[in-house]
């Protein structure tokens, strides 16, 4: 799994030189404008019509149409890069076309990749896919596991290595993409930024428990979900338990669905530090949860990816709560 390791590498180093964050949402986003900042973008349908520094973008159908000066990260359910791009493309879709020139590297996850004759990289291609096409100068080494895959472009060196995928993929990358999960999502977003104003305190000691031991939390995680499923199960059958069983399950599906929030902003923290110190919290889980979200995607390992979240964000909760407990018990009363 060495690619996952190099692709969260590249979600890491994200550029260090950003003086300002533009964040802009809608169901229809256009870019007409020049921006010199770094831009998170998020909607069904986005067009990136004006030069910018570098982008962050999540949704349908997605067609960058001038340049991009640094990185573009995007993940999308058709993804058309039609302009220049001065850094490293990290994409992720159902379809993804490559027009334009890269700079460094291109690392893509997807149904159907396209690298068109008009396409330059500069440096390496790692494409993961169902259906793979070059016909582009490739500086660097090619790097293919998919299907299929043709090749009538030229590369300093191919490894093509046919890829035991899910023929399901590109369906399910449409799925993914379809309006009602852009509106989950965005639904969780929103929940996200509501518990992080409302609830500071408790988001903190959330993500100090997932950055202390954050692999034994997750292993932790793990063992009581299955444990609690199966709490949940032997409750469920008997009469006297059925209510129990019924509080169990309100506190653990509640408990799952808030688990990739925490991370996200864990994530987030980590990331931002790399960007600006003084990033305020809103932005910090703006940025986790998108950079989660488009890892969730990655063919093969999303599952993977989302496991780990799910399981690192549940012991990390149930964690905090025991502290907390901890903590309140130790508190003894004054003597009269």
């Amino acid at each position: 799994m060495r690619w996952l390791g190099i692709l969260l590498m590249i979600f890491v180093l994200l550029p260090s030189s950003a003086q300002a964050l533009v964040i802009l949402g809608d169901d229809v986003v256009s870019v007409d404008k020049p921006i010199e900042d770094d831009l998170f973008i998020t909607g069904q349908s986005i067009n990136i019509n004006a030069p910018v520094d570098s982008a962050v973008i999540a949704g349908g159908d997605i067609d960058i149409n001038a340049p991009v000066k640094g990185d573009l990260f995007v993940v999308g359910g058709q993804v058309n890069v039609n302009s220049d791009v001065g850094g490293k493309i990290v994409a992720a879709g159902g379809m993804i076309n490559i027009r334009s020139n890269v700079a460094r590297n291109v690392v893509v996850a997807g149904g159907q990749v396209r690298i068109r004759s008009t396409s330059e990289i500069g440096r390496d291609v790692l494409i993961l896919g169902g259906s793979v096409y070059n016909a582009g100068n490739i500086n660097g080494t090619l790097t293919v596991r998919a299907d299929s895959f043709q090749n009538v472009g030229t590369a300093g060196k191919i490894d093509f290595k046919r890829a035991k995928t899910d023929m399901m993929w590109e369906d399910e990358a449409s799925r993914w993409m379809s309006t009602f999960n852009v509106l989950i999502i965005a639904g969780f977003f929103i929940v996200g930024l509501i518990i992080l104003r409302l609830f500071p305190s408790s988001v903190a000691a959330v993500d100090s428990e997932i950055g202390d031991s954050t692999t034994i939390k997750a292993l932790m995680g793990f063992v009581l979900i299955v444990a609690t499923v199966i709490l949940i199960i032997i409750s469920a059958v008997t009469v006297v338990g059925l209510p129990l069983a019924v509080i169990l399950s309100l506190f653990f599906v509640a408990t799952l669905m808030l688990t990739n929030l925490f991370v996200s902003y864990s994530l987030g923290g980590k990331i931002s530090a790399a960007l600006k110190p003084d990033l305020n919290d809103m932005l910090v889980f703006t940025i986790g949860y998108a950079i989660l979200n488009v890892l969730f995607v990655i063919p093969y390992a999303g599952w993977l990816i989302k496991l780990v979240s799910i399981s690192l964000g549940f012991g990390a909760i149930l964690y905090a709560l025991n502290h907390q407990r901890h903590t309140k018990s130790e508190v003894v009363p004054d003597s009269i």
